[in-house]
């Protein structure tokens, strides 16, 4: 028999690259579709939880020729929805150690490339100490070419259990053959945000750079912004550029630091009623000046952000559009191992915006170099915030 209403312990989500989740409880709605029956005098087998966790749950309508399809794989490739998938019992593993700010991978950045996959930092861990460097492209993952998958497979396939190995092939400027670098993936911590005060012509300015949405990240934003305040700056820069996205709970709140009243987005789905998420109503710096770095790689809850500020008039995007992708991942626990990550809903910007595969525009166009140590982006987002402080 299948599980009572309500997952407990399900995984909600708005994820990009680096998956990121919190957990509660959901109560299940009435569904909308019927699947093929399970019988209650067999074990309870993967492919009947996968049957029903869709049927009660996914975000549209599924044609029911899909889900009598014979395995697992056929289904969800049935679904033609790179967000949905099967987690084995590590990639489930790792996926809760993300919540808490670590995971076991690499330590590189990257962002979707027309050829693969292209790193646009490489921090101090396994990836670098291997070789790899900013502005390589990797090319094949344990020998799967990168160009043919999903930008989110690709990233699930660079991860895995801490003490193992990942096969990377990259593509390097200047070099006429591919490179190969064998990597061994360890405990990364990934710390939310960097912050920092930079300069404009002698005006102080607040830099932040913000990595990703695991819990506590808005609180550490907030004490960030308020302690470059009383240093005496005038404006903030929000670098979002290559943040995967995170907790919903997360971004909601992150705009709540800026913006005293109103949406940051809604969501929607066929077993769920549409929904608001509001700000908190306790902006603490709902005056200061605000740009946002933007770029491909600001995906998902760093998406729900940028939005939130830009539709409310807070914050001048400057930077390279970004991801788009405007959906929200329920990870359910099955009692056959691993776990289901599944669609649940979509959102939409304050202003309505569906931006699935579109993204979000920057008005101000700023193009990083990957092979340059000059940051392009940044140097063009401090012009700006300084254009603006000078109009007030």
């Amino acid at each position: 028999m299948r599980r009572a209403a309500g997952y407990l312990g399900a995984l909600v989500l708005v994820v990009a690259a680096f998956a990121l989740g919190f957990f509660l409880t959901r109560t299940e709605q009435g569904a909308g579709q019927s699947a093929p029956p399970v019988r209650a005098d067999r074990p309870l087998r993967l492919i009947d939880e996968v049957r029903a966790e869709l049927t009660s749950s996914y975000y549209r309508w599924i044609e029911p020729a899909v889900l009598e399809r014979p395995t697992v794989e056929q289904i969800l490739a049935g679904l033609d929805d790179p967000h949905t998938d099967l987690l084995t019992t590590s990639e489930y593993a790792s996926l809760q150690e993300h919540t808490q700010g670590t995971y076991s991978g690499i330590g590189l950045t990257v962002g979707p490339a027309r050829r693969g996959l292209l790193v646009t930092s490489a921090a101090a861990g396994p990836a670098r100490e291997a070789g790899i460097r900013k502005g390589d492209v990797i090319v094949r993952i344990n020998g799967a070419r990168t160009g043919r998958l999903p930008f989110e497979r690709s990233l699930d396939l660079i991860k895995g259990e801490k003490g193992t190995v990942v096969r990377l092939t990259v593509r390097r400027p200047g070099e006429r053959k591919p490179l190969d670098f064998p990597v061994v993936r360890r405990e990364i911590d990934v710390p939310p945000l960097n912050a920092r005060l930079v300069t404009w012509k002698k005006e102080k300015l607040a830099y932040i750079r913000v990595f990703s949405f695991p819990a506590g990240s808005a609180q550490r934003l907030e004490q960030a912004t308020s302690e470059l305040v009383r240093g005496g700056v005038k404006g903030a820069i929000i670098d979002l550029r290559d943040n995967p996205g995170g907790l919903l709970s997360q971004a909601v709140d992150v705009a709540s630091v800026y913006i005293e009243d109103g949406i940051v987005c809604r969501t929607d789905g066929l077993h769920e009623e549409e929904h608001e998420y509001r700000v908190t109503g306790f902006a603490t710096h709902p005056n200061l000046p605000l740009v946002v770095l933007v770029n491909g790689g600001s995906a998902s809850a760093a998406e729900i952000v940028a939005g939130a500020l830009m539709d409310h008039d807070r914050a001048t995007l400057v930077g390279e559009r970004t991801y788009g992708k405007a959906s929200v991942q329920t990870v359910a626990p099955l009692l056959a191992g691993g776990a289901l990550k599944l669609t649940t809903a979509k959102y939409l910007t304050p202003a309505g915006a569906d931006i699935t595969g579109v993204g979000l525009e920057p008005s101000v166009v700023a193009a990083d170099n990957p092979l340059t140590e000059r940051d392009e982006g940044l140097r063009i987002a401090r012009r700006a915030l300084a254009r603006i402080l000078r109009s007030r």
